[in-house]
């Protein structure tokens, strides 16, 4: 219900989507007065969406900063949620643009900043259940050189949700302690941590994967590119699903 409740509000919550519906409606209206105030609002829609200075100044302002590594501090745990592996066709899995999670867990743990990895990854995708990225990924990390014994697997969840109720399920079963570092993208960082706060997990946030927020200003930047208004789903979604979970 979940994923089908998310699916619905990614489709609503995307300009790109919104200008083509307005521009149907625009179509199909018969008064030429409410046509025009379609294609005004389609245009006006278009123009805010595509500048990439303010996708910047905004995924900045959503965004916390990037986090110092305290090489004095030490984590009992690493906790990665999944979503940087997906299915390839031939059954196998692979890295997709999030990787960046998967990465910087891998470099905290041989820095010695934490001292196990938790990924808490299932599989969100509805067509193709035999893909389990938790267990795919903890095979990724000991290629990678990482002992199989301070790797832990939860490979039931969907979703973030599901990521941080059985996150505290196995932290409470094996009995580790805080504190914990909570590894995950900059954009969905707040949520996450809200999520997994509500889970009864105080998380100390690691945030990676910066996509946006982070260049500096240049006039190119306010002239409207249209590959910028897919950037905004994410904020847009992560921003309506922590106002949800903020007033539940």
């Amino acid at each position: 219900m979940r994923q089908l409740a998310s699916s619905v509000l990614s489709f609503f919550l995307s300009p790109f989507n919104w200008i083509i519906i307005l521009v149907i409606a625009g179509f199909l209206f018969r008064r030429a007065s409410l046509k025009k105030i379609c294609r005004i609002m389609a245009l006006c829609i278009f123009l805010l969406f595509s500048n990439k200075w303010l996708l910047d100044w905004y995924a900045k302002q959503w965004q916390p900063l990037p986090a110092s590594i305290d090489k004095n501090i030490t984590y009992s745990c690493g906790i990665v949620p999944g979503g940087f592996g997906s299915p390839a066709p031939d059954g196998s899995g692979y890295f997709n643009a999030t990787a960046d999670r998967f990465i910087q867990a891998e470099k905290l743990y041989k820095l010695g900043v934490i001292k196990h990895i938790l990924i808490s990854g299932g599989n969100g995708k509805t067509d193709d259940k035999s893909f389990r990225e938790g267990r795919w990924a903890k095979g990724e990390l000991v290629i990678m050189g990482i002992p199989d014994s301070v790797i832990f697997v939860e490979d039931r969840s969907n979703d973030t949700f599901d990521n941080a109720v059985y996150a505290k399920q196995i932290l409470d079963s094996l009995q580790i302690n805080p504190p914990y570092l909570l590894i995950t993208s900059a954009s969905h960082m707040p949520r996450a941590s809200l999520i997994f706060k509500n889970a009864g997990i105080t998380t100390v946030a690691y945030p990676c994967n910066y996509v946006d927020g982070r260049s500096r200003f240049s006039l190119s930047s306010i002239i409207p590119q249209p590959s910028v208004l897919l950037g905004w789903d994410v904020y847009l979604k992560e921003a309506a699903a922590y106002v949800w979970y903020k007033l539940k």
